[in-house]
């Protein structure tokens, strides 16, 4: 017995290929997926800056705690030729906002703060008036507070070291509904959270940010946007106007960290999502926080009309029917977006360095729908099509490349909706499309001026939503 068990042993130790095979195998297949997906979002994003006109992108995929993507498109700085590189920080805009409420939830879980104690138990010296409020009320827009106001036009005129300072921009400002009861968006109610947590931590956000980051991921940012010394990494920022993309200079957003201050790279932002994702999953008090949907006062869930609210995090669905958490935000110089999928344990952040009106939640389900769904291209060649939409065809042929085409469309109601945002240069007319294999179906993005509509069809023929009561039908049929 005792030989036979050393020669089975034997046979384990000299013989790891034969476990380990599978794994060695599967690699080279999961670096061409990720190589492919890396190709399909560069394609994406660089015909969507040429139809936007933003001048540059930046988006990264963190799967199962791995970055499997990360791609800059366009310029940081389209005078100087600049192009967006993986290190390229841009404005997060509100993402900010989940950020901030994720290390207010450190504290929550570590005891430190309770979230429905009325502020004014931890910051007895701020004005009375705003005592009641709670900080779930604050991160879930339900505290009464005010959006910005025509009393704010001076808020950006003055640089506030700490968050506390920066409640003199509050103006002891009235509240414009009983707190706990409606949901009006706020990013004031941010700034008085930001001063809630130097208040019961003593340290000024500064250090706590920068403290609380490097815990997480390890990265160096998101990080406080100090446009006094702006890291060399910084994008220029842009606005969109008719001739094209124009430069802008930085303004303040020190009066509201935690609401409309931070920046950072993509890769970063898709990590700390990733590891948002970790924490949930291996801790229920996390989990339940972040992620349930705040009820008012009244027994009502926080909604809008998209989307629930959460400890700060927004509460959706993609348009396949998965669950996803996410934020956006839009200043000056910045639209932007981190989506965290839970049951996919997937991370996407999508930056960009230009204001401007975009469907952003629907691009980015639709970039990460590719990776997710383990799209391929479909090979397309020459192609007759019919587009279908409000009762009005069109009809046209299109030369392909590999699997993106062109449909010509200046007439129907969808195109004329599409060219009424984002005025620069001359209206479009016409439209890239990409077509993708996804399991048994097919899929085609196109690309517009707000961002990109996903289509779902079989063998060349597309159909999807594209307004209340509209649909858009897109049929190919090979040239002869």
């Amino acid at each position: 017995m005792n030989i036979r068990l050393v020669l089975i042993l034997a046979c384990f130790i000299c013989t790891p290929s034969a476990f380990a095979g599978d794994s060695n195998t599967s690699q080279p297949s999961q670096n061409k997926k990720n190589q492919n997906y890396e190709q399909q979002l560069t394609n994406l994003l660089s015909s969507l800056n040429t139809i936007t006109g933003v001048p540059g992108f930046s988006v990264s995929v963190v799967h199962k705690g791995k970055l499997v993507a990360s791609v800059a498109t366009g310029f940081s700085d389209l005078k100087s030729k600049v192009p967006t590189k993986p290190d390229t920080t841009f404005r997060l805009a509100s993402v900010s906002k989940i950020v901030g409420a994720t290390m207010l939830a450190e504290l929550v879980v570590n005891e430190q703060l309770d979230p429905d104690q009325g502020i004014g138990h931890y910051y007895p010296e701020l004005n009375s008036k705003y005592h009641g409020i709670t900080i779930r009320q604050l991160l879930s827009h339900t505290s009464g507070m005010p959006h910005y106001q025509l009393k704010d036009y001076d808020i950006y005129d003055d640089h506030y070291s700490t968050a506390i300072e920066a409640v003199n921009t509050l103006k002891n400002r009235d509240l414009v509904s009983r707190p706990g009861y409606a949901y009006l968006y706020s990013t004031h109610g941010y700034t008085l959270a930001g001063a809630l947590y130097e208040k019961v931590t003593a340290q000024p956000l500064t250090k706590s940010i920068q403290d609380f980051i490097s815990r997480w991921t390890g990265k160096n940012t998101p990080a406080i946007e100090n446009i006094h010394s702006l890291r060399k990494e910084s994008t220029r920022l842009y606005e969109l106007n008719k001739s094209g993309a124009k430069h802008i200079e930085y303004g303040e957003k020190s009066y509201s960290i935690f609401g409309a201050g931070l920046l950072a790279t993509s890769e970063d932002l898709a990590s700390f999502g990733a590891k948002v994702l970790h924490r949930a999953k291996n801790n229920q008090a996390y989990r339940e926080l972040l992620f349930t949907p705040t009820q008012t006062l009244g027994g009502k869930v926080v909604e809008d009309r998209q989307f629930q609210v959460g400890f700060g995090w927004r509460i959706d669905e993609d348009p396949y029917g998965r669950q996803v958490y996410h934020h956006a935000g839009s200043t000056p110089g910045a639209r932007s977006i981190l989506a965290i999928y839970p049951e996919h344990d997937l991370s996407i952040a999508f930056l960009s360095n230009s204001s401007w009106v975009a469907s952003i939640e629907q691009l980015v389900f639709a970039l990460a729908s590719l990776y997710i769904d383990d799209a391929n291209n479909t090979v397309m060649k020459s192609s007759k099509y019919q587009i279908t939409s409000n009762n009005k065809q069109l009809a046209g042929t299109t030369q392909c490349q590999s699997n993106q085409c062109t449909l010509t469309d200046n007439t129907t109601d969808f195109a004329q909706w599409l060219n009424s945002f984002n005025s620069s240069r001359k209206p479009v007319e016409e439209w890239p499309v990409f077509i993708y294999d996804v399991g048994n179906a097919q899929r085609l993005l196109m690309v517009n001026k707000v961002g990109i509509a996903a289509f779902e069809g079989q063998r060349h023929s597309f159909a999807g939503k594209v307004g209340k009561d509209q649909s858009y039908a897109i049929q190919f049929h090979q040239a002869k």
